[in-house]
């Protein structure tokens, strides 16, 4: 009788602990999606076990990005980035496909996109990109003032 209660009392203490994971993984989540996020288009290289291809980036994040290009991924898939900014060499990149099948921003219906959360990259890579991402979005703001400025004079 008391081994049943050992039992009962190891399941119930392993389902807490799946149930304290998954609220610390929510979280992690949430808040890297509330990481600054800018809409610059990179071009991108994305290799799967399968194939190879080309696309550009929607926006970024030090955490992750939107990629638009023609072929599928699955969810959940491991792929390599070869993000292409046009002042540095490649950024080289592991990433796991946490969205699919979200339509691009643009007119052409071939277009897909797919949210990625970055999984292995370089500190100075992701310094990289969290500073291009600040430097995009203080210009996009000083060019948004001048213009308010522009139209009120």
């Amino acid at each position: 009788m008391a081994l049943g209660w050992i039992l009962i009392g190891g399941f119930i203490a392993i389902v807490l602990l799946l149930l304290a994971k998954d609220e610390y993984h929510d979280r992690q989540e949430q808040r890297k999606r509330m990481e600054m996020r800018a809409e610059i288009a990179w071009p991108v290289v994305i290799k799967t076990d399968r194939d190879s291809y080309e696309g550009r980036t929607v926006n970024v994040s030090a955490s992750g990005a939107l990629l638009c290009f023609t072929q599928h991924v699955s969810l959940m898939e491991i792929v390599t980035l070869s993000i292409r900014p046009p002042v540095r060499p490649a950024l080289e990149i592991t990433a796991e496909v946490v969205r699919t099948n979200i339509p691009c921003d643009n007119d052409d219906s071939s277009l897909r996109a797919a949210a990625v959360r970055f999984i292995i990259i370089s500190e100075k890579d992701r310094e990289f990109v969290a500073f291009s991402v600040f430097d995009y979005l203080q210009e996009k703001a000083h060019f948004n003032q001048r213009r308010e400025r522009d139209l009120r004079s």
